[in-house]
């Protein structure tokens, strides 16, 4: 009776084991593993009268090839992001204190010379550029006239010139600015597309990598045209 209290005791811790081993295994075993299991014992089962054809066999084998060839492209592909988002946070580093030029409408002036930039998508014969101070009042204005501007991006520089009421120059500070083109006809548009100038303050790299800015506030890294 001893004996096969042993034995028996045994045997259970056995299957215990091979039953916790297995359980181990599950966890761990990629879906390609399974896959294959699952194939093997399809074959096995099989009917004998009516049993797989090569080509079934060979489209379920591409099917497990394309998963893994899948799951590795995602993997290399997360691995990339990681190391561009750890490439774009230390260059966006070094911007700081720095200005950069990013699509916007605002300029940033701190006494030097400001680039007022814009994208022209046709040419035009006559171009005026206003600036304009926080309350939206025209400082100062110019037209230029030499030349037919063509199509294309363009940047004109600022000094911080006032034109009224006494000129000098403009205080230190936030300012927009507006582009209009004239057509041989007279007509004036306003050019949409303007591109502002900032000085970084920080960096952010929460939802990825940002620089934030007084004039532009938070400017994604990808749509910063220019660092100066």
């Amino acid at each position: 009776m001893t004996t096969t209290n042993v034995l028996s005791s045994s045997t259970s811790g056995a299957a215990a084991t091979a039953a916790a081993t297995g359980t181990s295994t599950n966890k761990t075993e990629s879906p390609q593993d399974r896959f294959l299991k699952l194939l093997v014992n399809q074959m096995k089962n099989q009917d004998p009268l009516n049993p797989m054809e090569n080509a079934e066999v060979t489209s379920q084998l591409a099917q497990i090839s394309t998963v893994s060839g899948i799951d590795k492209l995602n993997e290399t592909m997360g691995n990339m992001s990681e190391s561009l988002v750890g490439a774009q946070s230390m260059q966006a580093s070094s911007m700081l204190g720095r200005h950069v030029i990013a699509p916007g409408s605002k300029v940033e002036f701190d006494g030097g010379e400001v680039p007022l930039g814009f994208q022209l998508d046709q040419s035009t014969p006559v171009l005026r550029v206003d600036v304009k101070d926080e309350k939206g009042a025209v400082i100062y204005s110019e037209e230029y006239t030499k030349d037919v501007t063509p199509a294309g991006r363009h940047e004109f520089p600022w000094s911080g010139q006032v034109d009224s009421p006494a000129g000098g120059m403009a205080k230190k500070g936030l300012y927009t600015f507006e582009v209009h083109a004239v057509d041989a006809n007279g007509i004036s548009k306003k050019v949409g597309t303007t591109f502002g100038y900032a000085k970084v303050e920080s960096v952010s790299l929460a939802g990825g990598v940002t620089v934030n800015t007084g004039a532009l506030g938070s400017v994604a890294f990808t749509d910063v045209e220019r660092v100066i």
